[in-house]
């Protein structure tokens, strides 16, 4: 398996090649969506990344795990190369996640549905009418993570929106999904995702935006302009 900060260098190396990608979105992301193809991920399983703005922490896994796939500004569905949804426009891939869920069950088809959220992203009313829906309908092959790096675009996620981790567990808990709040950096913690019980479970990680890069630790903006320093203090940190 390719260590996650080799990970971390293609990541940013080529987001800068591109000159495009949501660096601190993505870094924040890579760990757990790692963890999920090295450990969780079964044939049947489907992975939707909900915050299309983490597309390069995708791009990068489904890299190193010989999938072929382009470096696009935002997320394309392409099956073939393992991208299972258009997102970028927030608020669509839990929708989406649901309904793959729900056609797995009418068809009799093993495999369960796996959709990362971003934390501002969860402010969206479409989720939570997919929320709703998923309890109607007794779904209980879908698990919801949420990337709780307590930053969006216009600030800190908590200002805007009035999220934290504490109570976006209680409004979960109350729409019926079994809630854990776990280290989306920590491969221990991380190794819960092998234990779920059966039915509706949402996850949220506590991450960090940024993580392994100081500057863009330091820097909460939604997208970076990268000085030429920045780019090589950056791949110093990732050595």
């Amino acid at each position: 398996m390719i260590p996650n900060k080799e990970l971390r260098r293609r990541l940013v190396e080529k987001g800068h090649e591109i000159r495009s990608g949501h660096f601190g979105s993505s870094l924040s992301c890579l760990d757990s969506i790692k963890y999920l193809y090295d450990y969780v991920l079964k044939k049947d399983d489907i992975f939707i990344l909900s915050k299309g703005h983490g597309d390069m922490a995708l791009y990068a896994v489904l890299e190193s795990k010989g999938y072929n796939v382009p470096w696009t500004p935002h997320l394309n569905l392409n099956e073939k190369e393992g991208i299972y949804a258009t997102t970028g426009s927030l608020g669509h891939g839990l929708p989406i996640g649901l309904g793959r869920a729900f056609g797995k069950k009418i068809n009799g088809e093993d495999g369960t549905v796996y959709v990362m959220t971003g934390d501002g992203e969860m402010q969206e009313g479409s989720n939570w009418e997919a929320l709703t829906l998923a309890n109607a309908l007794n779904i209980d092959n879908l698990v919801l993570l949420v990337d709780w790096n307590k930053y969006q675009a216009t600030g800190d996620v908590s200002s805007v929106g009035g999220l934290d981790a504490f109570s976006l567990y209680r409004r979960l808990d109350s729409f019926g999904f079994n809630t854990q709040i776990i280290n989306g950096h920590d491969d221990k913690d991380l190794s819960k995702l092998k234990k779920l019980e059966k039915g509706l479970n949402a996850i949220i990680l506590n991450t960090v935006k940024g993580k392994g890069v100081e500057c863009l630790e330091k820097n909460h903006a939604h997208g970076y302009s990268w000085t030429e320093e920045d780019r090589l203090k950056s791949l110093e940190d990732l050595k």
